[in-house]
């Protein structure tokens, strides 16, 4: 099985907080299909959750 490996900096953008970690390295498949799956508004961590927690 041939992974490829790409910079996980690559997928900051679904990140609130983009903290560049050149030394971490993810498997391009399957953030490329995490990424296609969620919605366009979504953000690790989601906005809701951290709303909820804010307010409970």
């Amino acid at each position: 099985m041939n992974v490829h490996r790409v910079p996980g900096d690559s997928y900051n953008g679904l990140f609130l907080t983009q903290l560049s970690q050149p030394h971490i390295v993810v498997n391009q498949e399957v953030w490329d299909r995490i990424f296609a799956n969620l919605p366009k508004e979504y953000f690790i961590p989601d906005l809701r959750i951290i709303n909820l927690m804010m307010n409970a």
